[in-house]
């Protein structure tokens, strides 16, 4: 500390000069700014300032600056008291209530981070191939099916051969 009442690089309270400052208060006199250095204690012992709330200051910023997230910033989880600013400084829930509470902001932001809202997984190479490959497999053998059952034998025929091609092709890829 030195003469000055600074301690590394953060003022003293001008007011009570033990804690350090942490608002810079600017008051006008004779026309002139005075600033005035002082804590959080002392700056509110001051008359006529706006009382310092931070979840108040942050909330009007945001209003400021964010519109949309104004309702957010209010909207409170009944069981674990997180807001939604709070998740989002901290990217944690609180309970599993909070997915209900903030589905549209959760949703919104999802859909920006990842591109969609539901998570798709990744898929091992080669079982893209082999998924779709056992879809056509399905589809053909109900076709197969009908076509027999309407004795539309050269269709039938015709199917039952893409069938037995498809099959090979999906045994070759599962051992590769």
């Amino acid at each position: 500390m030195n003469s000055k009442g600074e301690h590394q690089g953060r003022r003293r309270c001008d007011e009570c000069g033990k804690r350090p400052a942490m608002i810079e208060l600017t008051e006008f006199r004779d026309g002139k700014p005075f600033v005035r250095q002082l804590c959080e204690e002392c700056y509110n012992k001051q008359d006529g300032v706006p009382p310092l709330s931070t979840s108040k200051i942050l909330s009007q910023l945001v209003a400021a600056l964010a519109p949309e997230l104004q309702e957010l910033s209010v909207k409170v989880c009944p069981q674990c008291g997180m807001n939604y600013l709070r998740f989002r400084q901290t990217l944690r829930l609180g309970c599993p209530n909070d997915y209900e509470v903030f589905a549209p902001a959760l949703d919104q932001l999802l859909k920006q981070l990842h591109g969609a809202n539901r998570h798709m997984g990744k898929v091992p190479r080669g079982a893209a191939q082999r998924g779709t490959r056992s879809q056509r497999l399905e589809v053909l053998r109900r076709e197969l099916q009908e076509a027999a059952a309407t004795e539309q034998y050269e269709r039938a025929a015709r199917l039952r051969d893409e069938i037995k091609e498809l099959e090979r092709e999906v045994a070759g890829t599962s051992q590769t």
